[in-house]
């Protein structure tokens, strides 16, 4: 009698089930990359914008002591920016800090960067 070849009903099951659990990570890792695709290309956007915010207040001479915020324009509407000049030891030297922020609430991502301005030429 010949003996009937194929696969069980149990081991066609066993091999649907490790086919899906492979699946299934991999779709996990794709959403993972995509996610962090994302956050990386909105930290590259706030560094960006906080060195041209930077840029225009060093352009600008010495900075005047204080604080002011703003929004960028419609490329950039989801991004705030708030600048903070404060005296240093020295009288000739400020310190001027660029915080870009996105979102609200629990959602709120925010970058900073600080440098040191002088009226010296």
């Amino acid at each position: 009698m010949l003996k009937d070849r194929g696969f069980t009903l149990f081991e066609v099951m066993v091999a649907l089930f490790i086919f899906s659990v492979a699946v299934l990570a991999l779709v996990t890792t794709r959403n993972q990359s995509i996610r962090m695709n994302e956050i990386a290309r909105e930290h590259i956007t706030m560094t960006l914008l906080a060195h041209r915010k930077l840029a225009e207040t060093m352009g600008q001479g010495f900075a005047p002591l204080g604080q002011a915020s703003g929004a960028f324009g419609d490329k950039h509407k989801e991004y705030r920016w708030k600048e903070t000049v404060i005296p240093s030891p020295l009288p000739v030297v400020r310190q001027v800090t660029v915080t870009i922020s996105s979102g609200s609430g629990k959602n709120l991502r925010s970058l900073s960067f600080t440098a040191l301005i002088s009226s010296l030429p």
